[in-house]
């Protein structure tokens, strides 16, 4: 499998790839997604859907924004992106609330401000 990293979900060690860090260039002000296996992340997400996502930067309508870099998913293989999927699978979920359709607030979990952060 091609080693992809997914730096910018992880705040810190405690809650893994719960997202919550903020990013903030041209694409806008946002915070990185929730990609633990609850619900709060990507726990509705099928492995089609997943795969999808990485190749389109669409996670059914709803466009990802563009500060994630779903171009430089092209190459790696369905299976390869299968199994980044299965990997996160395993993961322990982490209830972490990250919406950047809302104005930031404190969050009490990641210690960083970002949409729903009041909601942690």
């Amino acid at each position: 499998m091609a080693r992809l990293g997914c730096g910018c979900h992880t705040v810190d060690d405690k809650l893994g790839y719960a997202g919550g860090d903020r990013l903030a260039g041209p694409w806008g002000d946002v915070a990185s997604a929730n990609i633990t296996p609850d619900p709060s992340g990507i726990g509705y997400y099928s492995e089609a859907t997943f795969v999808t996502a990485l190749r389109t930067g669409y996670v059914g309508a709803r466009k990802l924004n563009s500060i994630m870099p779903f171009g430089e998913f092209k190459d790696p293989t369905d299976d390869d992106l299968k199994a980044m999927f299965a990997y996160l699978r395993t993961l322990a979920p982490v209830k972490h609330q990250v919406d950047n359709t809302l104005p930031p607030t404190y969050c009490k979990l990641c210690k960083q401000r970002h949409g729903a952060g009041d909601q942690n």
